[in-house]
């Protein structure tokens, strides 16, 4: 494997084969050569050594990828484009490859010929999610990415055999590059070239024959219950995850619903990969891969690894760690251990205590600016019917008796915010920047004008700004507002405008008909249907329902 990336260009493969396929079109083989052609004549004539490359689809990535490397140019693959990351990326890179290639036109063999790939060359620089601080870009040689390459079709080639890679994660970052994108084309098996985002994009994939899944944790969580909402696709030949740790119950549920082994990876972008494991019915322990040399050292996992710069270096990583037979167990992050009034406070193990509470399904906290613990909590069935019943505040107060016991006094949260689910950056972590935005103002509400307003009738305009909490984490890249947010505010505007007899009864002809999407103004219009002790509402954007239903209200009939 360690020659056929840096040999990839002069392999020999049929000029129809299939290299990636995107909204239902394939990139043949002969094709693919001539754009990276195209790419690398046009790159060898500019100056510079580092170029940014940001594509949405990873088949146009794939080719100006390899045009840059074919030129001999340096790939600096960033995240994002927010104006955060581009004002950090300036002067950092001499170039972009953005824009159409209409333009470019391919030269003759004799005026541009393509070449081996020299394993020496710096092939890319990624970035560090930045979850516990400024992300730092890492620099990989294109022998690292090959000597990846190799042990990933050692481990699981048999198993993917002939199976088309598709992925719900970003090339723009180590695992999606290696797994989505390297690999196929190393191997010369077909890649789907756009990200699936949403789970009817994922089963619409795998309905159409031999998948393999490139996935992440918070992807992964949601999806046996997004699978009940559609046909039962055809299983995937493997799912992959990683960019952090999978719940077990989420792994189980998953390998049941889609009669195949989820394969965890764990590693860094520092590192590449390190482990593995597919999760049973006990706590399963992580593989090394062979080539892996692992110390476990006090302070944290200690590792040597030809992914590594330098392979008889070794590297200190913050993990905790615990070996176990010929593998190891992972005991949270070392550096996670945080002051509070000069005392030493884990964050794992307050986030622990909190997620053993049968209110919570899912939990984060952080250290706030005023130097105090903050949770971020996604609320259990059991935990949303509490809220309801006991109000929010009660609810943290017997959240904070609940974990007293396990927990010293200055470690309880003393703020917490609600969100429909942790939210994540596209490489799958939670950077502590986001959670303490969370807890800037408020966050949950739209601002709202009331337009017009009788004993029977109301409208309501309301603002949907992106830095809503209902947004985070649903879903990281392509946010849309939570069903069950659209029926909140329903719900809110109804108890607020309308007397209404208590208790709330249930909602009847529920439908969600068009996503709301962040920027956007809504138009919220309530009907109160005293005879019924319903409140009918319509939410629309322009001309577009979004969604409707009633309120019912009082003791059943």
């Amino acid at each position: 494997m360690s020659d056929r990336l840096g040999g990839l260009l002069l392999q020999s493969r049929a000029p129809d084969a299939c290299v990636a396929l995107t909204r239902g079109a394939a990139m043949p083989w002969a094709g693919f050569l001539a754009r990276v052609r195209a790419w690398a004549a046009r790159l060898a004539a500019e100056p510079g050594q580092r170029w940014g490359l940001y594509c949405d689809d990873a088949d146009e990535a794939a080719v100006r990828l390899f045009g840059a490397w074919a030129a001999g140019k340096t790939v600096v693959l960033p995240g994002d484009l927010l104006p955060a990351t581009l004002a950090q990326l300036a002067g950092h890179v001499d170039g972009w490859l953005a824009g159409p290639d209409q333009s470019l036109t391919e030269p003759s063999e004799a005026a541009f010929s393509l070449g081996t790939l020299p394993e020496s060359m710096p092939a890319i620089e990624v970035f560090t999610s930045g979850s516990t601080g400024t992300p730092v870009a890492i620099a990989k040689e294109l022998r690292q990415l090959a000597e990846e390459l190799r042990v990933i079709e050692a481990v699981w080639g048999e198993r993917v055999g002939d199976a088309t890679l598709a992925g719900t994660v970003s090339h723009q970052h180590l695992y999606g590059l290696l797994f989505r994108l390297l690999w196929p084309l190393a191997t010369g098996r077909c890649f789907v070239g756009q990200q699936l985002v949403f789970p009817e994009a994922v089963a619409e994939v795998l309905a159409q024959g031999e998948v393999a899944l490139v996935a992440s944790p918070a992807f992964l969580r949601r999806w046996p219950e997004a699978l009940a909402l559609h046909v039962a696709p055809q299983s995937p030949r493997a799912v992959f995850s990683s960019g952090g740790p999978l719940v077990r119950e989420a792994s189980l549920a998953v390998q049941h619903a889609l009669q195949c082994p989820v394969f965890e990876v764990y590693g860094s972008s520092e590192t590449g990969g390190i482990a593995w494991r597919v999760q049973g019915d006990v706590d399963t322990p992580w593989q090394p891969h062979a080539c892996v040399e692992l110390d476990f050292a006090e302070s944290g996992l200690r590792l040597r690894s030809p992914f590594m710069p330098d392979p008889a270096a070794w590297y200190d990583t913050a993990d905790r760690a615990q070996p176990v037979g010929g593998g190891f167990r992972l005991l949270g992050r070392a550096d996670r251990i945080v002051k509070v009034e000069e005392k030493r406070v884990s964050l794992d193990a307050v986030e622990q205590a909190i997620a053993a509470q049968p209110e919570i399904a899912d939990v984060r906290c952080c250290v706030l600016p005023e130097g105090r613990i903050g949770a971020v909590v996604v609320l259990s069935e059991a935990g949303r019917v509490a809220c309801e019943s006991l109000g929010r505040a009660v609810l943290h107060a017997r959240l904070r008796n609940a974990i007293a016991g396990s927990v010293e006094a200055l470690a309880l949260p003393r703020r917490w915010r609600h969100v429909d689910s942790i939210p994540l950056n596209a490489m799958g972590k939670t950077p502590q920047a986001v959670l303490v935005a969370l807890f800037a103002g408020s966050a949950e509400q739209p601002e709202a004008r009331i337009v017009s307003l009788d004993a029977l009738h109301a409208q309501i305009e309301l603002d949907v700004v992106p830095t809503l909490a209902a947004f985070s984490g649903h879903f990281p890249g392509a946010p849309i507002l939570p069903g069950v947010v659209q029926l909140d505010w329903a719900m809110h505007w109804a108890q607020e405008l309308f007397e209404l007899p208590a208790p709330f009864r249930g909602v009847d002809a529920l439908k969600f008909q068009q996503a709301v999407r962040p920027d956007c103004r809504l138009n919220l219009a309530l009907e109160h249907l005293p005879a019924k002790s319903a409140v009918a509402f319509r939410l629309t954007q322009g001309e577009r329902v979004c969604a409707s239903g009633r309120l019912m209200f009082g003791a059943a009939r």
